[in-house]
């Protein structure tokens, strides 16, 4: 299993904060390949993509990050943890 590293290369967690673009934030609300998932989303749902994470951001919607998507998105950074 591929470990997820944001850019500033801190591991990708459940529940981290994220910050997209110059002001839109966002939370890592799916682990796919270790199927665990915030309360009120469903990890099974999104088994079928295998690896990566799924992204809550606000102001667009669910969006699906991979090691290379973390590796290409600039505009993608961690913001806090939550424990």
């Amino acid at each position: 299993m591929t470990v997820l590293r944001y850019q500033q290369g801190q591991e990708v967690r459940l529940g981290d904060s994220v910050r997209w673009g110059s002001d839109a934030r966002g939370m890592v609300v799916v682990m796919i390949a270790v199927q665990t998932a915030l309360p009120g989303y469903v990890a099974a749902e999104w088994a079928y993509l295998l690896h990566g994470c799924m992204i809550e951001v606000a102001a667009f919607g669910l969006f699906h990050y991979d090691a290379e998507g973390f590796a290409q998105d600039e505009n993608l950074l961690f913001f806090a943890r939550t424990t």
